[in-house]
């Protein structure tokens, strides 16, 4: 596997959906939205050429 600049937008994301996972389980269901959203753009993110 070649060497890849680790991408901040990606760690970022990551670590903000990860939040939400946590509010998911504490406080409610409905910030699983925002976990998703949050995943999708990060997966859309690593996708880029």
């Amino acid at each position: 596997m070649k060497n890849k600049k680790t991408n901040p937008k990606v760690i970022v994301y990551s670590l903000i959906a990860l939040g939400f996972m946590a509010l998911t389980f504490l406080v409610d269901w409905i910030f699983i939205v925002g976990a998703v959203v949050l995943v999708y753009l990060s997966q859309k993110e690593l996708m880029k050429n």
